[in-house]
């Protein structure tokens, strides 16, 4: 009697061995399948980012920006480059310094500091109105065409249409500009 208890004892511990070792297959194969959907999953997400001042569809990638999105930093660099006054046009630049690449980034700040110093010095303002942006996808270059006024002491020194041309990049989803300049060559910055 003591064996036929023992062999079903045993027989029991090797079933019961047999059921652990398949459910531990069964949790490895559903891993393995967790990862791979889950690998899916995060290659298509997508976070949706609504800046202020934003009303179109705009979408950035790690090395891409949409047209409109383009857009949308061409208006904001060149509104903080061109629209100033004597007491904004040092702040402006700081910030517009921020959207600018590396290579571009010393000569710009040196050429930005030194126009500060003449619009603080001869009480300058300034402002620009876009009236029609080309962008050129291949070259990563941007046509903007507008009226430019300046003002000195309340005194209308300049009202002319303008042409610029930046050069950007996008690097890992970030807008960066190379160099801002004039129609005739001038470098602006």
């Amino acid at each position: 009697m003591k064996l036929e208890l023992f062999l079903s004892k045993n027989f029991n511990l090797i079933a019961e061995n047999k059921i652990l070792k398949f459910f531990i297959v069964v949790i490895g194969i559903l891993q393995v399948i967790n990862l791979f959907w889950n690998y899916e999953v995060t290659k298509s997400y997508k976070t949706i980012i609504i800046p202020a001042g934003i009303n179109e569809k705009m979408e950035v990638t790690s090395n891409s920006i949409s047209d409109n999105g383009i857009k949308h930093y061409i208006r904001y660099a060149l509104a903080l480059t061109f629209n100033y006054t004597p007491a904004t046009a040092r702040g402006q630049f700081d910030e517009l310094l921020s959207l600018y690449s590396p290579e571009g980034f010393v000569q710009a700040k040196t050429e930005f500091y030194s126009l500060a110093d003449n619009i603080e010095n001869a009480k300058v303002t300034s402002s620009f109105y876009i009236q029609k942006i080309t962008l050129d996808r291949e070259k990563n270059t941007v046509e903007v065409q507008g009226n430019k006024k300046q003002y000195a002491n309340e005194t209308m020194i300049k009202d002319t249409s303008e042409v610029y041309f930046m050069e950007y990049r996008i690097d890992h989803g970030r807008f960066m500009i190379n160099k801002i300049y004039s129609r005739e060559g001038k470098k602006e910055s």
